[in-house]
């Protein structure tokens, strides 16, 4: 058996390398005892994924049942000698119940019967029920029936010895005289979930048509989707928490006359096997996992007009997605996570442009003249062939996975009830509150307390609902936003709001630097930008030093009403930035592998301008990240194509004058203007000539407000 299951594991292993497979493995540890795995059943891939995965993982040799329908030819004596057996076999349940007894393998059943290809889940007159052409009605209760009963034979084996035992199990066909009697059986429910689902012929299925002439089959129309969906998807196998048979058992036990009566036996089993059955099915369709896709579908048609604007919809798909982050105990996709708000204001935000091109492909969503889309909610819910509808009617199969669901559900049409304006008032508000989540966590780690509103480190939110304009301003590297309060506030006294992010590591302690990434702080700031964008209708944004290349990143991906760089830093003074940096990070990551000491991880900062908002020393890992920045920005300024205001100080001691310059040169502007004024210190924003900057910028933002 272990042969064989290495043999098909280094098969299925070159499968998955070939095809680019993405299978990951989640939940609970799997119990050390048998296991019968019950699981749901989408595709043909569980039956070898499914048991691969287990060996592979764990080192555990595991059976299955199958269609007998597969058991032909060269197929059939495969999926025969690595251990799995028909579905009509009628020595099956013996075989399980004596495999799980003696421990010689865990069992993996599929309840539901057969590929649920629909999804289509109901929970009617408590009970979980498929509804398909093949079948329709409740979930089957055969693997509860073999765990319960797999559980007495262990109970009579342990406390009754085995001569007692062989009376019952020579029923089943049994040799009692293997069982272990030190172990425990237990179930475990599996959930399988595959994201993305999208139909579409690919070069394999082409070649497979060249051969076999199959296109327009049934055959061919399921592999448009399985063979998708092992070559482009990711497939979620999460383990459950253990199910203990014996909770379901205890005032059965409690007469131990009835292990020995038949008639006891069978009537326990008859009022048992559908409870325990709900149990299991409970926990593998509510571990399935949540993804991007289920969001879409669900905000989709719990919209309340059939006109769709992108815009609404984005904002509804982040409310429910931020909604269900506050349940407990759901299996969330990474997208779901992470800074989903990123999907807002990027058009070309993956997830949302494929949701939408299967949508508009299978007909459910059109586009009218103005650019909004029309939902058909009719074609959402016409019935299709079953083995059809995962190819022409996917999202109905999406949404079929979640609707069972009812506080999800819920949750969702009660968010629909928003207007857009209130969604994004309410994303506003959120992304404020999540910035200072991050703050206060970081701030909590090096000093053992929360901090105050008044802290250098704390971001900055001059926001009034009656301004129309914001301005997102960034604070430079190894400073925090207190450095740009003084301009904050002579801007939002000017009417425009104001929003200073604080970019992670800063503002706390010099020790976080080590932990984040540019790409760290360019979220960070996008995540402030997003924000204004939500309440305010023109939106500014500008950086002080780095935070001026965020900025001008920024720019170059979004569109925006103007962009303000204040002495950015794209090319230094100190060489050891420019050129040396990266090569000493590069040897301190090296050295790293042998758990030495780098050649230099701190650098000095006490000779700072401005020694109570600046760290007096930085990491060197850090400022590579800086360096990595510095050259994202140069790659990019071509891209910038919106008004743009650039000042630089013409002896800054930290950024060279010519910095100006190439990001002047380099920028696709037409309306572009450099400012270079006379200045000996790098923080221009807090020396005696401050005003003269801040009325630069309020100019700059007053005229492009006229256009």
């Amino acid at each position: 058996m272990r042969l064989a299951l290495r043999f098909s594991s280094l098969l299925i292993g070159l499968v998955r390398k070939l095809s680019g497979a993405n299978i990951t493995i989640s939940g609970e540890k799997i119990p050390d005892s048998p296991v019968l795995f019950v699981a749901n059943h989408f595709t043909r891939f569980e039956t070898f994924v499914v048991p691969y995965m287990l060996y592979k993982k764990y080192g555990r040799v595991s059976r299955s049942l199958a269609d007998d329908s597969v058991f032909v030819g060269a197929l059939g004596r495969f999926m025969r000698w690595v251990g799995t057996i028909s579905n009509k076999n009628k020595a099956r349940d013996c075989i399980i119940v004596e495999d799980l007894l003696k421990g010689s393998s865990d069992w993996i059943i599929y309840p539901e019967g057969y590929m649920v290809k629909n999804k289509r889940i109901t929970f009617d007159n408590g009970e979980f029920c498929t509804h398909s052409p093949e079948y329709e009605g409740p979930i089957h209760t055969g693997a509860a029936v073999m765990a319960l009963k797999a559980r007495m034979s262990q109970h009579r084996a342990k406390h009754h010895g085995k001569d007692e035992l062989k009376r019952f199990c020579s029923a089943m066909g049994i040799d009692a005289t293997g069982i272990d009697t030190t172990l425990e059986i237990k179930v475990v429910p599996v959930s399988i979930t595959y994201y993305p689902i999208r139909p579409g012929k690919n070069r394999f299925l082409t070649w497979i048509d060249s051969i076999m002439h199959q296109r327009n089959t049934r055959l061919f129309e399921e592999l448009e989707i399985e063979v998708n969906l092992l070559m482009d998807a990711h497939m979620n196998i999460r383990f459950g928490k253990p199910i203990l048979l014996d909770k379901y058992m205890e005032s059965f036990l409690e007469d131990e006359t009835a292990l020995y009566d038949a008639k006891k036996i069978n009537t326990f089993i008859d009022k048992q096997r559908k409870v325990l059955t709900n149990t299991m099915m409970q926990r593998v369709y509510s571990q399935m996992q949540i993804h991007f896709d289920h969001i879409f579908i669900l905000s989709l048609v719990t919209m309340p007009t059939v006109k769709v604007c992108p815009s609404y919809l984005k904002t509804l798909i982040y409310k429910n997605a931020r909604s269900l982050r506050t349940f407990e105990d759901y299996n969330l996709h990474r997208e779901l996570q992470k800074e989903l708000f990123k999907m807002i204001l990027d058009e070309d935000y993956e997830p949302f442009v494929s949701a939408i091109e299967i949508a508009t492909k299978q007909h459910i969503l059109y586009q009218d003249s103005d650019g909004d889309y029309l939902f058909d909610r009719s074609l959402l819910e016409k019935e299709y062939p079953f083995h059809k509808v995962r190819v022409k009617n996917t999202l109905q199969v999406i949404l079929n996975e979640v609707k069972w669901q009812e506080p999800i559900v819920q949750i969702a049409e009660e968010n629909s009830h928003y207007s857009e304006a209130e969604l994004r008032e309410d994303n506003f508000t959120y992304l404020q509150k999540s910035e200072w989540t991050y703050y206060e966590e970081e701030y909590q780690l090096y000093h053992g307390k929360a901090p105050d509103k008044e802290e250098k480190g704390a971001p900055i939110i001059l926001y009034d609902d009656k301004n129309e304009v914001g301005l997102v301003f960034s604070h430079g590297y190894m400073a925090a936003p207190k450095e740009i309060r003084t301009l904050a506030e002579y801007l939002f006294d000017k009417g425009i709001n104001v929003y200073v992010p604080r970019l992670r590591g800063h503002g706390t302690d010099p020790e976080a630097l080590k932990s984040v990434s540019a790409k760290d702080w360019e979220t960070d700031f996008e995540r402030a930008f997003t924000a204004m964008r939500q309440v305010c209708s023109k939106v500014f944004i500008g950086g002080f030093s780095t935070g001026g290349l965020l900025a001008l990143l920024h720019a170059a991906q979004y569109k925006v009403d103007g962009v303000i760089a204040l002495n950015s830093a794209l090319k230094l003074h100190n060489l050891q930035v420019s050129y040396v940096v990266p090569t000493l990070h590069f040897f301190n990551e090296m050295i790293s592998y042998l758990n030495a000491k780098g050649i230099r991880e701190w650098i000095d900062n006490s000779h700072t301008e401005q020694p109570n908002v600046n760290y007096l020393k930085h990491p060197l890992s850090s400022v590579a990240q800086m360096e990595k920045l510095m050259t994202k920005v140069n790659k990019r300024l071509k891209q910038v194509k919106d008004p743009i205001l650039i000042i630089q100080g013409d002896n800054d001691p930290i950024v060279k004058a010519e910095s100006a310059q190439l990001i002047y040169d380099n920028v696709s502007s037409k309306d572009k203007k450099l400012l270079l004024i006379p200045r000996e210190r790098h923080s221009i924003l807090a020396d005696k000539g401050h005003n003269e900057v801040f009325e630069a910028i309020d100019r700059f933002i007053q005229n492009h407000l006229k256009n």
